[in-house]
């Protein structure tokens, strides 16, 4: 069979051989048609477009196993406030923001403003918004996406008055006469968030182009979409499609909504939203939050807060009944867990659902597995349960100094954070992912923190935990076939070999054989996603 492309290499990484090897990679339409050490001539026709990479490293297109791909977009289109170093100065950038947009009315939006990196680390109230948006409303996500600060009108909106009851699984700030200060936490983001993320199809359609077309520079070709917010599923399944329809979609989606939501709507879903690029396969909800707020449900409990051992962010009750109906019906279940007691109850309920039903095709996760008892680790592999880890939260702050962790947790606890090692032997698969947008989307950041484990500042010497670094292969292998196989299509995605999707991209220099440090300074110069070549970075200059 003739090729319409040969890609050429001298480092070709399949995700099956442990290191690159010299060859090629032959396209056909959308299809990979051969692979090879050998000379690619029987390949090759007078029409068959060659292209020669020299020494950049090809692989297959990376898999992100866990984005928010709507709020994802929105991290790509409004304010980012990443960089303040105190409220004012997040305040002010939302301001300019505000004055250089088009848009003069309506919903200020902004991500990732984080306290603990503020200078005097307390949590901001809506009177420093108020000031510059006396009569707009402002919703501002944090950096972990389970908190907001607003302003009085955004309170107003959502009829938050100092008579609103908390909602389950979260808290409205409060100042000593009651009243909303103007943060939110978890759950209780939903109460503005309902209002503030409404978009309509044309709005969305922007949001998700802002995605892809960070995700084709970053060679992503396939994404799981975990849509339950505190509001609701972000992401409308319709619009997808129809981008689907018209061919406007690069990257595959595999959908995960609510799954306390109606699941006879979800089979009605899955039938409907079914193509090469857009599945409807997976549900997904929260057990708890994150540990740096004492809100990720642990064992023992926290360190600086004697006798709290987190909470629920659902009724967990609802989710341990929804998950063997979900098996039942064919659905694969994520469950986000940030803490080990929330780790162990999400591999109850699905051992409890494998009892009741039996095995079948799903392959349930767990999402971030941040801590792990050494009890449950095996159980990975014994349920056949899939850990989908993001290693870049290992450096949730620049400076490990600074890092909370040791702090909420205790030293020795916080050691034991992120096992993506122990994952990867014990469970003998893992899915890698970013939480985007609650950091970067970026690849080069996760293999850096996977294979380094250290901070932006160089530190801790060695990484931290060195024994759960993992190397090149298994990070790249976990990013591309890993992934696949945690959305049950490694026989069509995740690696270069006959018969699978032209999902394949190219990457400045070879990752086997450069420095860790040089690492993020790395790029992807071509994306190529079902068989088309959608970036190359020469023709951005």
């Amino acid at each position: 069979m003739k090729a319409d492309v040969i890609i050429k290499s001298s480092a070709i990484f399949d995700s099956v051989a442990e290191k690159p090897f010299r060859g090629f990679v032959a396209v056909k339409g959308n299809r990979i048609v051969g692979v090879g050490k050998q000379d690619a001539d029987d390949y090759i026709s007078a029409e068959t477009k060659v292209l020669d990479y020299g020494d950049k490293l090809v692989m297959a297109g990376f898999h992100d196993s866990h984005t928010h791909l709507l709020m994802a977009g929105m991290f790509r289109t409004y304010v980012n406030l990443i960089d303040a170093r105190s409220e004012e100065e997040a305040a002010l950038m939302v301001k300019k923001a505000a004055e250089e947009s088009p848009d003069k009315e309506g919903w200020v939006v902004g991500f990732s403003w984080y306290h603990v990196f503020w200078d005097n680390r307390t949590l901001p109230t809506k009177k420093s918004l108020d000031r510059y948006f006396p009569d707009r409303p402002v919703f501002l996500v944090n950096a972990e996406a389970h908190g907001a600060w607003v302003n009085s009108k955004a309170l107003q909106i959502a009829g938050i008055t100092k008579d609103t009851p908390d909602p389950f699984g979260g808290e409205i700030a409060r100042d000593e006469n009651g009243e909303a200060t103007g943060f939110l936490y978890e759950s209780a983001t939903g109460l503005v968030g309902k209002y503030a993320l409404v978009f309509t199809p044309e709005q969305e359609k922007v949001l998700i182009n802002a995605y892809q077309e960070g995700a084709k520079r970053f060679g992503i070709t396939s994404v799981n979409d975990v849509q339950p917010y505190f509001h609701g599923n972000m992401g409308n399944l319709e619009v997808y499609s129809d981008m689907d329809k018209k061919g406007e979609l690069t990257v595959r989606i595999h959908a995960a909504p609510d799954l306390l939501g109606d699941l006879d709507q979800m089979e009605e879903w899955r039938k409907k939203y079914r193509s090469d690029k857009l599945r409807v396969e997976m549900l997904k909800q929260f057990l708890d939050g994150v540990s740096t707020t004492h809100t990720a449900l642990v064992l023992e409990e926290y360190t600086d807060a004697p006798g709290n051992f987190g909470i629920s962010l659902n009724d967990t009750e609802a989710i341990k009944n929804a998950v063997p109906e979900a098996h039942r019906r064919g659905f694969s279940v994520k469950l986000h867990s940030c803490g080990d007691k929330s780790a162990r109850m999400g591999l109850d309920y699905y051992e409890n659902a494998i009892k009741m039903y039996g095995r079948n095709q799903c392959r349930h996760a767990i999402e971030h597995v941040e801590m792990l008892s050494d009890e449950d680790l095996p159980r990975f592999k014994e349920l056949g349960v899939i850990p989908s880890v993001q290693p870049e939260h290992v450096a949730l702050t620049q400076i490990f100094d600074e890092n909370p962790y040791p702090i909420t947790l205790g030293p020795e606890r916080a050691a034991r954070t992120w096992p993506l090692k122990s994952l990867y032997d014990t469970a003998g698969v893992l899915a890698i992912g970013s939480d985007c947008p609650v950091v970067d989307n970026d690849p080069f950041l996760e293999i850096y923190r996977a294979v380094t484990r250290l901070h932006n500042d160089g530190k801790p010497e060695g990484g931290w935990n060195p024994i759960q670094k993992l190397t090149m292969y298994e990070i790249l292998r976990s990013y591309t076939y890993g992934s696949a196989y945690g959305v049950c299509r490694e026989d069509e995605l995740g690696t270069l070999e006959p018969g699978k999707f032209a999902d394949i991209i190219v990457i400045s220099k070879n990752l086997f054989e450069i420095d860790p440090s040089e690492i993020r300074d790395c790029h992807v110069d071509m994306t190529m996603m079902d068989g088309k070549i959608i970036f190359e970075r020469e023709t951005e200059q």
